[in-house]
């Protein structure tokens, strides 16, 4: 029973991390990498890859599988819970990546009109999906672990996206974005959704 309270409290944490305002476009990656080490933090994950159960676990969410799903994953509001839907024809992988993005979602949706409120609708769509695609690399690549990894001297790509069961491109983009190998288009300012995985829909 205190474990399955504890867990109901975790997306009100989460939630909490983000300012009752609009927000910059750096205090949102901010938010959003301080809200994946907590989500870690909070079901005591220190290694990779990161399970499933950090999501699916939670009270309140719903994790749901179909194959040829026409989108690599929905989030669905409901009466009594989110439902995420994943394409179940995707690799596991990329699942895996759906997941986290759709969870960001489920997160901010309390807050997103407020969030980027002062940027055009079609700004704030792609801005909305980016930092979805942000968090999602927060979670299953997090920072801290990759630089342990890289310094101590595992810094093959393939090596690295197998240690973290994350696909080969996701593991590329994040090693950029971290200054540890050369910079893709993942993040130009004009990039969509599943610019993440470079042109696979994630």
């Amino acid at each position: 029973m205190t474990g399955a309270i504890y867990r109901d409290d975790v997306i009100v944490r989460l939630r909490r991390l983000m300012p009752k305002r609009a927000v910059t476009w750096s205090e949102a990656h901010a938010v959003a990498e301080r809200q994946a080490i907590e989500l870690l933090k909070q079901l005591h994950v220190t290694e990779p890859p990161v399970p499933q159960f950090v999501i699916s676990s939670l009270s309140g969410v719903v994790v749901d599988r179909r194959p040829d799903w026409p989108t690599a994953g929905m989030a669905v509001r409901g009466p009594r819970h989110w439902r995420i839907v994943l394409n179940a024809s995707e690799p596991r992988q990329r699942q895996r990546f759906s997941l986290a993005h759709e969870f960001k979602h489920v997160l901010d949706d309390p807050v997103i009109e407020r969030l980027h409120r002062h940027l055009s609708p079609e700004r704030r769509r792609q801005r909305t999906e980016r930092l979805c695609n942000y968090f999602a690399a927060c979670l299953l690549m997090p920072r801290a672990w990759i630089k342990r990894d890289w310094y101590g001297g595992l810094q093959d790509p393939r090596e690295l996206a197998r240690r973290y069961y994350v696909s080969l491109e996701a593991m590329r983009t994040r090693l950029s974005e971290l200054g540890l190998a050369p910079m893709t288009l993942a993040f130009e300012p004009s990039a969509r959704r599943h610019d993440y995985e470079r042109g696979v829909a994630i």
